[in-house]
């Protein structure tokens, strides 16, 4: 009773409020009292410290699917936040399923680099460097002075990685990425529990979203292989 008073409380003080009560919580080991608390906080809009801590306390829950979705969100907000990385890249390490196919360090190393930027950095640097590359260009067809062409070409390849980081970001967010939030679900042949099951995916692992029908969705495994499974046993990373 006394916590959920003091919730009601914070949640009167507006969303900074509700934060720091979930940050007392999180404190004491009420790591459930926590998780309504950064929700609630969430709920005004996104944010990657309170996502970052609502990832902290459903992994002390148990709930690793739960606490990947939230490093995830909270790593697309803030891509370079060293300690959202790494405790994302630790709670992936307690998954059951492991990923047996993984990128080369070339694509890695690429994976990084047009993840620099958040989305919205991307976006406002793109048409920042668009508008003085265009404004250098005009000024050396007026005055012919190298340094003004030197300019627009740099700004021009600025523009260009900016907009690769943006739709690398775009093309990621349409992929449909989720994860599976259940202790286990059968994947079976068809969106139904009549169908053959193929496979058997645990708590944690990631997933793209290929398809919707009825109350089931059809999921595809990074190895390539996949399933129909519930909806409600895997959440979307970047909800709609």
């Amino acid at each position: 009773m006394l916590a959920n008073l003091l919730l009601v409380l914070a949640l009167a003080a507006g969303p900074a409020g509700v934060y720091n009560e979930g940050n007392r919580l999180y404190a004491r080991k009420d790591y459930a009292g926590a998780v309504r608390a950064y929700q609630q906080a969430l709920a005004a809009g996104p944010n990657a410290d309170a996502g970052y801590n609502l990832g902290n306390a459903w992994f002390k829950s148990g709930k690793i699917g739960k606490a990947i979705v939230a490093y995830r969100r909270a790593w697309y907000l803030e891509p370079r936040d060293a300690d959202i990385a790494a405790n994302l890249a630790f709670a992936r390490g307690y998954r059951v399923d492991k990923v047996l196919t993984l990128p080369s360090p070339l694509a890695r190393g690429l994976d990084r680099a047009l993840h620099f930027l958040s989305v919205r950095e991307a976006a406002w640097l793109a048409a920042a460097c668009f508008a003085l590359a265009a404004l250098s260009l005009s000024l050396w067809i007026l005055r012919r002075w190298t340094a003004f062409l030197a300019a627009a070409a740099v700004l021009a390849v600025l523009f260009g990685l900016c907009l690769g980081s943006q739709q690398a970001w775009l093309g990621e967010v349409s992929a449909r990425p989720a994860v599976v939030v259940v202790p286990e679900v059968s994947a079976q042949s068809g969106p139904g529990e009549e169908f053959k099951q193929i496979l058997l995916v645990h708590d944690g692992t990631e997933v793209r979203v290929r398809e919707a029908r009825g109350g089931y969705l059809l999921v595809q495994l990074p190895g390539g292989s996949g399933g129909w499974v519930p909806k409600d046993a895997v959440e979307p990373v970047y909800p709609r």
